[in-house]
């Protein structure tokens, strides 16, 4: 039992918090003490702040790992889009779908639509969302997806590179519709909607019409099995309108007022 406290070696208390592993309290040492001689806190309060700081530096920390190792291809949230231009979905459904209930029930999302009318950024929005509230993600174009199986398929280590993507809560697969698979390709693409199925959620963005599937695969019966396990818990989205990519390219630049 602690009777006295001794005086505070400013060495040594660098030394033991650098040990502890505590970088924002060690960081922001010299800030913490000049509030605390400003404000005089109770020891209680005070070590309540300490470990209140060390807490938020850590979450963030995690949040900025969660959000590089998601790999998305830009940053935009909810907040970003233009909901009065795409007025083809209704922004409650997405803000209804931002609070993740989703996730915790392993559902899935697809998002359907042309090209340019925001299917990407509202699965990016969602997934951002998502490494906000602690999920791991993982943002993968149908094409980046092809090019991983078939590299793994030539080192013998499909099972492992499949195994590390289904280890995420969340996996966006974004831009199918784009690459037709051969046999070996739907035969994995089947594998992990396979393996995901109520085990992880998934958000898949494409330009096709369900009918429109079977010619990405290499049998119409695998592509009827993917759709049945893709769509039994899923919320189904489509887009229609002009692309946003076309309006900014069509709209005038603003004239300057001399």
């Amino acid at each position: 039992m602690i009777r006295t406290i001794p005086p505070v070696d400013r060495e040594m208390l660098d030394h033991g918090l650098r040990r502890l592993k505590l970088r924002r309290m060690r960081q922001d040492l010299d800030d913490i003490n000049e509030l605390a001689l400003q404000e005089e806190p109770s020891y209680m309060d005070f070590l309540g702040y300490l470990v209140a700081r060390e807490v938020e530096g850590r979450e963030n920390t995690q949040k900025e790992l969660r959000l590089k190792a998601a790999r998305f291809p830009f940053y935009r949230t909810l907040d970003d889009f233009d909901f009065s231009f795409q007025n083809s979905v209704s922004q409650q459904t997405l803000r209804d779908l931002a609070q993740l209930d989703f996730l915790r029930t392993r559902e899935n999302i697809v998002l359907l639509g042309p090209p340019g009318v925001g299917k990407t950024h509202l699965a990016v929005a969602l997934g951002i969302e998502a490494v906000n509230q602690g999920y791991r993600v993982q943002f993968i174009t149908a094409q980046d997806l092809a090019d991983q199986l078939y590299g793994a398929l030539a080192d013998g280590t499909v099972s492992q590179a499949m195994n590390k993507l289904l280890r995420n809560d969340l996996i966006i697969l974004d831009e199918l519709g784009y690459v037709q698979f051969d046999a070996t390709g739907s035969d994995h693409l089947f594998q992990l909607i396979a393996k995901a199925y109520e085990h992880r959620s998934l958000i898949v963005t494409s330009n096709l019409d369900f009918q429109d599937w079977g010619r990405l695969f290499d049998q119409p019966a695998t592509a009827a099995a993917f759709l049945d396990r893709l769509l039994h818990h899923a919320h189904v989205i489509s887009l229609r309108g002009d692309s946003y990519r076309v309006r900014h390219r069509l709209t005038p630049p603003m004239k300057l007022e001399p």
